[in-house]
């Protein structure tokens, strides 16, 4: 197996930075008439996920956003009657954030949205295709979280 250059690493890099928010964008398009912005429709996406409950530091982890920007989004979502915020039954120190029986049936048509982009975004692409794709992804993900390690522990020996 060849190694790729430098100049196909760079290629692969630019389509892939550039593919995310072409993603995210198609289906933002689709759920804006809805009334559901990104940081909306992903978290309550990924608190559907996990059952209809998932911790607030794991949500957080899962959205990519920091604790208090999660807050802020957690308190207009409770505000708007969509979640919850409870003491979670695993970890009474931890809050977990819960589906509204309201939203459950709105979850249902994200769902449908996102499975038709998805459908739309993967046409021609085989399911071979798809697993070599998440495989690379994957790996690729390892390889970010291996170099982000190095700086994560400088910084906590710094202190």
């Amino acid at each position: 197996m060849a190694k790729a250059t430098p100049e196909e690493q760079l290629a692969f890099g630019l389509s892939l930075v550039d593919l995310a928010p072409r993603w995210r964008k198609a289906v933002d398009e689709e759920l804006r008439p809805l009334g559901f912005s990104q940081s909306t429709w992903r978290t309550l996406f990924y608190v559907s996920r996990a059952g209809g409950e998932i911790g607030q530091k794991d949500l957080a982890i899962n959205i990519g956003i920091e604790g208090p920007s999660l807050v802020h989004l957690l308190d207009s979502l409770e505000d708007a009657g969509m979640i919850v915020r409870e003491i979670s039954s695993s970890d009474r120190r931890a809050k977990a954030v819960k589906l509204t029986g309201a939203v459950r049936s709105e979850m249902m048509e994200i769902e449908a949205i996102l499975d038709r982009v998805r459908s739309t975004l993967l046409d021609g692409l085989d399911k071979d295709q798809l697993a070599a794709c998440a495989t690379i992804f994957e790996r690729i993900k390892e390889n970010a979280i291996a170099h982000e390690e190095p700086k994560t522990h400088k910084k906590a020996a710094a202190s």
